[in-house]
């Protein structure tokens, strides 16, 4: 029978895992990390803390979890990077803790699939049944939203937000708010059209999804209306539905962000002006 923690494996005194997590062959697993129920850690997995995962996780070789930031702001403060359940997180992925003055963590939800060659910089949130290709790369602070979809060799600027149930196609560069529902490409990546794949697969009503597609010509379509008129316009009709409501919220805390981006809002230049990933 397989030892439940290989013998090569590095394990902290003060780490605590629960007894039925799986840890392979030359892990490294450091203070103040805690691994919750049902967890896997396959060969070659560094974590260091501090660092909480939760239940039932899958975490592949040479993945590395809790490293400090790549900050030049932070000053070796103790954040730490948490981990919901459920999660796939493969090969050479990194995720690193945060910042102090980012609100000291990273936070990862639950059923996420983070793919090979994955980078999530410090004080990221990324929300539940996010699905992140190989090779893609969040700068510090972005928020990824419940649903989204990455696809390979995104390249995404610090303090993004990726909507909810949007997709960004392979190889795009992201300077700027992903709205969600929405499909965006390109470099840099803009609006194409509604993710009706996601919507069908989350069986939406089919005129729930022909209203969002009139809010997507509105907004991103109809070049002689500007988009807060077009909103406007839209949060007129009595029977508008939550989810382009959602749209139009989103779309003007994004006008109103420094570059495109609504959590840029309340820096100050120093700190826009600090290196970081």
């Amino acid at each position: 029978m397989q030892p439940r923690i290989h013998p090569t494996a590095i394990i902290h005194t003060k780490a605590e895992i629960d007894p039925s997590v799986r840890i392979g062959p030359y892990c490294v697993i450091g203070e103040q990390v805690r691994i919750g129920r049902g967890t896997v850690l396959h060969n070659h997995v560094t974590v260091q803390g501090p660092t909480e995962i939760g239940e039932d996780n899958t975490v592949y070789p040479y993945a590395v979890l809790g490293a400090e930031p790549q900050d030049l702001k932070f000053q070796g403060g103790e954040t730490t990077l948490v981990i919901g359940h459920r999660n796939k997180i493969r090969e050479h992925a990194t995720i690193h803790r945060g910042t102090e003055v980012g609100g000291n963590r990273t936070v990862i939800g639950s059923d996420c699939m983070i793919m090979v060659g994955v980078h999530v910089a410090h004080d990221c949130t990324i929300e539940d049944e996010v699905i992140i290709a190989n090779g893609s790369m969040l700068g510090g602070h972005c928020c990824v939203e419940f649903g989204a979809v990455l696809g390979g060799g995104v390249g995404v600027h610090h303090f993004a937000t990726i909507g909810t149930l949007s997709f960004i196609g392979g190889m795009a560069r992201v300077a700027k708010d992903v709205p969600p529902y929405i499909v965006v490409e390109g470099s840099p990546a803009e609006p194409r059209k509604v993710n009706t794949t996601a919507l069908v697969r989350r069986r939406w009503h089919p005129e729930n999804i022909e209203r969002m597609r009139t809010a997507y010509r509105l907004i991103f379509r109809e070049s002689s209306v500007p988009a807060l008129v077009a909103i406007g316009a839209l949060r007129a009709d009595p029977e508008q539905t939550p989810e382009v409501h959602r749209l139009c919220d989103f779309v003007e805390r994004t006008q109103i962000g420094v570059h495109g981006r609504q959590q840029e809002r309340g820096r100050t230049s120093s700190e826009r002006g600090t290196a970081g990933d």
